[in-house]
């Protein structure tokens, strides 16, 4: 059955009521924050994840390279690849917003080669597929938010391999090498990053990121 005329769907892809209980959650959000030390760009990211976790917390956890947004933002709108370790992250991001700039995404892990690749390396299935997947990395967004392993493996090869994304969004969430993984991440000062330090992030956290990206990079473009 078609939807109501008085739905009222909007260019941003969600109906007006929709838009307006977003509008009213981020005000909430602002007030309820108050000051804080993130670049107005910085803070739309920051937002997005709150309002997504319900979780304040991850104002304090949230670490920005300089030109982190920016890069995004750049690599976005030139229409980068997406490339993740999840397809929680593939499916949870929105098509409309994907539409906007012509971003495709893939998820190397669901080739149909990668338990192969790990058995050949010794390895995990994630490392074995971002290591096959490496040649894409240059000028792409990678985005890590359930696989330790894969961040750790993107940062040696940034470090040992010179790939270059255009952004790193490593949020994996967990416990064995997940605060570890995103530390080393931080470290590398020469890549533009985003990253929350310790045991918290996941896939839903990295999609918040991506879909706050992807909306500034709309909005810097009209």
């Amino acid at each position: 059955m078609n939807p109501p005329q008085s739905a009222n769907i909007n260019r941003t892809g969600l109906v007006e009521a929709g838009r307006r209980i977003e509008e009213e959650s981020f005000r909430i959000i602002d007030a309820e924050m108050g000051d804080h030390s993130f670049t107005p760009e910085q803070w739309q990211v920051v937002r997005r994840v709150i309002h997504t976790t319900g979780d304040f917390d991850y104002a304090n956890g949230m670490r920005f390279h300089p030109r982190a947004v920016a890069a995004g933002i750049e690599a976005l709108k030139r229409g980068a690849e997406i490339i993740t370790d999840t397809r929680m992250i593939q499916v949870g991001l929105s098509p409309w917003r994907l539409q906007w700039f012509g971003n495709s995404v893939v998820t190397p892990a669901t080739h149909a080669d990668s338990q192969e690749w790990a058995e050949k390396w010794g390895t995990t299935r994630s490392v074995a597929a971002f290591r096959h997947y490496a040649p894409r990395f240059n000028g792409a967004i990678l985005a890590i938010g359930n696989a330790p392993t894969a961040l750790l493996e993107v940062s040696r090869l940034i470090r040992d391999a010179g790939v270059r994304p255009a952004l790193v969004v490593g949020v994996p969430v967990g416990f064995v090498q997940a605060a570890e993984s995103k530390e080393m991440l931080w470290q590398m000062t020469e890549q533009p990053a985003i990253t929350i330090l310790g045991r918290k992030g996941g896939s839903s956290v990295a999609v918040a990121i991506l879909h706050a990206l992807l909306e500034r990079a709309k909005t810097s473009n009209e």
